[in-house]
């Protein structure tokens, strides 16, 4: 019976743990570096800061979102690596992205990146881990990124 009482609470403690998971919020990108640009893809790495509101560290996995810059499907964006956020603050780490471009959308890429500021959006889903057992959680955020904050001669780097 004691047995049983313990199983229980166990569960009960681990649907609490990761069913009443909060959203991370994004709170910006710096220290923008691309790797490898072509019409089909995207490899860059980039500091992301974001904020953990949960009371329990999380463990980000590898995850893929949809990737739109002012209201434009860009294509499916891929986290490569795992990082850590720790509970209740802001998390700085650096996170290698890759990004499978939509047919036809390289040029019209490159005339938004001359642009000022853009509204990026992600939306898909987060796979993170809790106390070492996988979540998952939709997310669609949507932030400004001012393109000059970045540091990029996006004119160089195309070759103009």
């Amino acid at each position: 019976m004691r047995s049983i009482k313990l199983i229980s609470l166990l569960f009960a403690f681990l649907f609490i743990a990761t069913g009443c998971m909060e959203n991370p919020q994004f709170k910006g990108v710096s220290n923008f570096k691309i790797d490898d640009i072509n019409r089909e893809k995207i490899s860059f790495n980039v500091d992301v800061s974001a904020y953990n509101p949960n009371g329990y560290k999380l463990k980000v996995r590898k995850s893929n979102f949809n990737l739109y810059l002012n209201d434009l499907y860009v294509g499916q964006a891929f986290l490569l690596e795992k990082y850590k956020m720790k509970k209740r603050t802001t998390t700085l780490d650096n996170v290698p992205v890759e990004i499978l471009l939509e047919k036809g959308v390289f040029m019209k890429l490159v005339k938004i990146a001359m642009g000022g500021t853009v509204k990026l959006r992600m939306e898909g889903t987060l796979k993170a881990s809790v106390i070492g057992l996988p979540v998952k959680k939709k997310i669609d955020q949507t932030r400004d990124i001012n393109l000059s904050d970045l540091n990029i001669n996006f004119r160089q780097l195309l070759g103009f």
